[in-house]
């Protein structure tokens, strides 16, 4: 089926895929909050409150690899659909528990949070291959951009409504969940005649580990995914602990909760302005070069953080962070997808994703105890340091042109607007 190389709005079956998966992800957020609070409210356990958010989050770090080969090996259409459909078993099985409070009801809770975050870690590896193949080459940093803005959206919107629905019946999160995933399968049923059929490589696979090996050679040999994975885990930790010195300053200065919700939140309002930003500039220069003005953007953003305690120019400067944030991850998307062979290209964003995974889960580990140790003025000056320190070394190593399964990538490849 031939794609339609001008505009993405008059992309159906992308739109479909789109609004599809970024209909479950509200859903998800709406839950991402709401398991936490019932452990909370039926336990009154802290404890049992970060047990249900660890059960969402840790299959990122425990099912990210074994994804991209599934998602290398199979029908990704059916991928994304399988898992809307066993994401809808466990949210109503949340929803069943939420509202009738069960024998076993903590660990039915766990499990159905853990079936939960194991299902966006496939959705998410299989929506970027999926839409590769939709997507004319001229629209990719437009649908990309669109892709990125499904997180802070479904992340404004999940934390908002999820809460409200929450004090109005506890339950209630937990079944507007369960609608998204069968509104997000039924997108996806409708979507699924028209996606093209995408050859799979037929030659015979190897064993578990070494296909997983062929994701990390491919990152490995290449130049920039190679150096800009690791500037955004290094990246990635920085902000970690920028994070915590805005709620322990915010915090220490006795400023109401709402007031720190309302700084974090910015975060996500930025996000979402940044997905227009991508677009503009991936059409004017090319995503290296977009990745590096990051680096520097960032750095100058967090100096302000270092020097005021403003919740006005916290949250404007957080704001920043969030839109260059977006701005960055669909630059280095756009070239991911241009120097990434196809039939690989799920175990490569999967080897990229564990790396700026465990690198969050570093940096949040690390953020308290680095400033524990060394005071919050000190903290300041080192976060600001350290970035720029970054935005340096991507200038001296982020260079030329690079070499992807022995062919020189085309500048054209790159520059895709």
């Amino acid at each position: 089926m031939p794609m339609d190389s001008g505009s993405i709005r008059a992309n159906r079956t992308f739109l479909l895929l789109w609004s599809a998966n970024g209909t479950s992800l509200v859903g998800f957020h709406l839950v991402r909050i709401a398991y936490p609070l019932l452990a909370l409210a039926e336990t009154g356990s802290p404890a049992a409150a970060g047990w249900a958010g660890f059960a969402l989050s840790v299959p990122s770090l425990v099912f990210q690899l074994y994804a991209g080969v599934i998602v290398d090996r199979l029908d990704r259409v059916r991928i994304l659909l399988w898992c809307q459909w066993i994401g809808l078993a466990a949210a109503a099985v949340a929803t069943f528990a939420a509202w009738s409070r069960p024998p076993g009801f903590a660990l039915i809770l766990l499990l159905a949070a853990f079936v939960e975050g194991s299902m966006l870690v496939f959705v998410n590896l299989a929506e970027l291959a999926v839409t590769r193949d939709v997507v004319s080459v001229e629209q990719r940093a437009a649908a990309f951009a669109l892709l990125e803005s499904e997180k802070p959206i479904a992340s404004l919107l999940g934390r908002a409504v999820g809460a409200a629905l929450f004090g109005v019946a506890r339950w209630l999160p937990f079944l507007l969940n369960t609608v998204t995933y069968l509104y997000s399968a039924g997108s996806l049923t409708a979507a699924r005649s028209k996606i093209p059929a995408v050859e799979r490589d037929s030659s015979p696979h190897g064993t578990l580990w070494r296909d997983i090996a062929e994701g990390l050679h491919v990152v490995w040999r290449e130049p920039v995914l190679r150096v800009s994975t690791a500037m955004i885990a290094a990246s990635n930790i920085v902000i970690q602990v920028v994070l915590l010195l805005i709620m322990v300053e915010l915090q220490a200065d006795g400023r109401p909760m709402w007031v720190i919700g309302f700084v974090l939140a910015a975060a996500g309002v930025g996000g979402i302005a940044g997905t227009s930003w991508a677009t503009w500039l991936l059409a004017r220069i090319e995503p290296r070069r977009v990745y590096r003005m990051a680096l520097w953007a960032w750095t100058l953003l967090l100096a302000p953080v270092a020097l005021s305690d403003n919740p006005f120019v916290l949250a404007l400067c957080w704001g920043g962070v969030g839109c260059v944030g977006v701005v960055s991850n669909v630059a280095l998307t756009v070239y991911r997808v241009a120097v990434t062979p196809e039939q690989i290209l799920g175990r490569a964003v999967a080897t990229i994703n564990m790396v700026l995974e465990a690198a969050i889960a570093l940096g949040a580990l690390g953020a308290g105890y680095l400033t524990s140790t060394l005071g919050l003025i000190a903290t300041r000056g080192e976060v600001v340091a350290a970035m720029g320190i970054l935005a340096l070394c991507a200038v001296a190593r982020i260079f030329g042109a690079p070499e992807v399964e022995g062919r020189r990538v085309r500048r054209s490849d790159l520059h895709l607007l």
